[in-house]
C-alpha cells in the first residue's frame, strides 16, 4: 500500500510537471506566432505593446490549451515513463497535429478573432513542432534528476536474456525504468551490474518484493508456463512485460489482436509495400534536391579548397554494393592523396597492427592517406555530401546501411540478404550509434534492424540524431 502510494505520487508530480511545460510551450508558441504575424503584416500596434497582448492572447488562448492535455493524456504522455524519447517525440507530434486540426475546424465554424486566423495556427503548429520535443527533452533531464523520473523493475527469467534487458536499459536510461531485483531461471553465472538475484523463478510466491513493474524475458516457455508466470508477477507489480520468444522477427510497428480468446500478432514487410516504397522514393528525391540546392555554396569553397590543398579531383567515385547486390559509382570528396591505394598497400606490408585492424573493420584510425582538409571533411561527414546525387539517382537513400565494398560481403555471411533488402544511405543507425567505435559484428546487426523495422519515422529520427552525433563526432575517423 505504501509503495503505490509512493508511486502514485511520484508519477503525479511527474505528470503535474510535464503537463504544465506542455501548456506553457503551446501557450508561448500562440505568442510568438501573434508576433511574427504582427510582423509580417505590420501591425505597429500589436508590435509596441507587447504587455498588454500578451495578457490577452494568454486570456484566449488558455482554454483552448485543454485540447493538448486531453490528447497528450489518452496518447499516454502523462508520464511517458517506460518509453524512448523518440516514441514520445512521435506521440507528441500526432496529438499535436490532431489538436491543431481540431483547432483549425473549431476556428472556422465559431469564426473566432485574429488570435486564431489561419496564419496564427499555422505559425503556432511549426514552431510547436520544434519547441515541444525540445521541452520534453529537458523535462526528461530535469526529472531524472530529482528521481521522479523512475519506475522500480524485477526482471524474471533466464540469465542470457536478463543481462540482454540489463544492457538495453543501462543503454537506455532516458527509459526509466530502474531495475532492483532479478528472478533467475537455472542461475548459472553472475548478472551484469551487480543485480540482486531474489532467488529462482519457483521462489516468487514465497520470497517476492514490490516492485512498480516486472519484465519476463525466459525463452522457450510454454504458452501455460508463461501465463503462469504472467499472473505471478502481478503478485510484485500491477504492470506486466513479456518479451517474446521471437528474436528475428521485427519489433517495432507490431499490431496486436484479439483472435477469440488466441493473441495475433501483426507484422508486416513494410518495404515489400509498394506504396511504402513510392513514399520513401518521394521523401529522399525532395530532400536531398532541396539540399543540394541549399548546400551548392558550400559544396563551391570545399571543391576550391580541396583543389589548392593537393593534386587530385575534387570528388571521387568509387565502386560499391547496393540494393539486390547491384554495384554503383558512389561519390564523395576526395579526402585521400591521389596515390592512395599504393600508400595502403606499403603501409599494410609493414605494419602488423594496421593489418590487424583493416581486416578488422576496413578502416584505420592513424590513416597516413588522409589529407589535412581531408581529416577535416571525415570528422565533420562533409566528405559524404556528393552522395546527396546518388540519392537523387535513386542508388542510395538519405537513409540505410552504409553501402559497402564487394570483400565485405562475406562479412554479413547469412545476414546479407536484409543488407540487399534495402537501399544503402547516406546516414543510417551505424552512424547514429557510435559509427567506427562498434564492431563489425553489432553493424551487421543494425542494418538487420533496420531492414525488418523501417518506417519513415525512424528515417526522420536517424537523420534528426545524425545532426547529434556529427557534431559530438562519434566514432568518426
Amino acid at each position: 500500500m505504501i509503495r503505490a502510494t509512493y508511486t502514485f505520487i511520484k508519477q503525479l508530480l511527474a505528470s503535474i510537471f510535464i503537463c504544465l511545460s506542455d501548456l506553457i510551450v503551446i501557450g508561448v508558441c500562440f505568442i510568438l506566432s501573434f508576433y511574427i504575424r504582427s510582423v509580417l503584416f505590420v501591425d505597429v500596434i500589436a508590435f509596441f505593446e507587447p504587455i498588454q497582448h500578451s495578457f490577452k492572447i494568454y486570456l484566449d488562448v488558455w482554454p483552448v490549451l485543454a485540447l493538448w492535455v486531453i490528447i497528450f493524456a489518452y496518447e499516454g504522455l502523462y508520464p511517458s515513463i517506460g518509453i524512448s524519447y523518440w516514441e514520445e517525440v512521435f506521440s507528441i507530434q500526432k496529438g499535436n497535429f490532431i489538436a491543431f486540426v481540431i483547432l483549425v475546424i473549431l476556428s472556422f465554424i465559431t469564426r473566432t478573432s485574429v488570435n486564431y486566423s489561419r496564419p496564427v495556427i499555422l505559425i503556432a503548429f511549426f514552431l510547436s513542432v520544434f519547441l515541444l520535443p525540445v521541452s520534453r527533452k529537458i523535462m526528461r533531464l530535469l526529472l531524472r534528476k530529482t528521481g521522479l523520473w523512475s519506475r522500480d523493475v524485477v526482471l524474471i527469467g533466464s540469465l542470457d536474456k536478463v543481462n540482454q534487458v540489463l544492457h538495453n536499459l543501462k543503454k537506455h536510461p532516458d527509459f526509466g525504468l530502474k531495475p532492483i531485483g532479478a528472478y533467475i531461471d537455472n542461475l548459472s553465472g553472475e548478472l551484469t551490474g551487480n543485480l540482486e538475484v531474489l532467488g529462482a523463478i519457483n521462489d516468487i510466491q514465497k520470497n517476492r518484493i514490490r516492485a512498480d513493474e516486472v519484465i519476463v524475458a525466459i525463452p522457450g516457455a510454454t504458452g501455460a508456463k508463461l501465463s503462469e508466470l504472467v499472473e505471478i508477477s502481478t503478485l510484485i507489480a500491477p504492470v506486466v512485460h513479456v518479451i517474446p520468444d521471437l528474436y528475428g522477427l521485427a519489433s517495432t510497428g507490431v499490431t496486436t489482436h484479439d483472435l477469440d480468446g488466441m493473441l495475433l500478432l501483426e507484422m508486416e514487410d513494410k518495404l515489400a509495400r509498394f506504396r511504402n516504397r513510392a513514399l520513401k522514393r518521394i521523401f529522399d528525391f525532395t530532400m536531398s534536391a532541396f539540399a543540394l540546392a541549399v548546400l551548392s555554396p558550400v559544396f563551391l569553397i570545399i571543391m576550391i579548397i580541396i583543389g589548392i590543398s593537393s593534386q587530385g579531383p575534387a570528388i571521387f567515385g568509387h565502386k560499391r554494393v547496393g540494393k539486390k547486390g547491384g554495384t554503383f559509382i558512389c561519390y564523395k570528396f576526395r579526402t585521400m592523396v591521389s596515390n592512395a591505394q599504393e600508400v595502403l598497400q606499403e603501409l599494410l606490408e609493414n605494419d602488423p597492427e594496421a593489418k590487424r585492424q583493416w581486416d578488422l573493420d576496413f578502416k584505420l584510425k592513424d590513416d597516413p592517406r588522409i589529407t589535412k582538409i581531408g581529416g577535416f571533411l571525415r570528422k565533420t561527414s562533409l566528405d559524404e555530401l556528393p552522395q546527396l546525387f546518388n540519392v537523387l539517382k535513386g542508388e542510395m537513400s538519405l537513409v540505410g546501411p552504409r553501402p559497402i565494398v564487394e570483400e565485405e560481403i562475406e562479412r554479413y555471411g547469412n545476414k546479407a540478404k536484409y543488407f540487399f533488402k534495402v537501399t544503402p544511405g547516406i546516414t543510417g543507425l551505424w552512424q547514429v550509434s557510435g559509427r567506427n567505435d562498434i564492431d563489425y559484428e553489432e553493424r551487421v546487426m543494425l542494418d538487420e534492424y533496420y531492414a525488418k523495422n523501417w518506417s519513415l519515422w525512424l528515417d526522420i529520427e536517424i537523420i534528426i540524431r545524425t545532426f547529434g552525433a556529427v557534431l559530438k563526432k562519434d566514432g568518426a575517423y
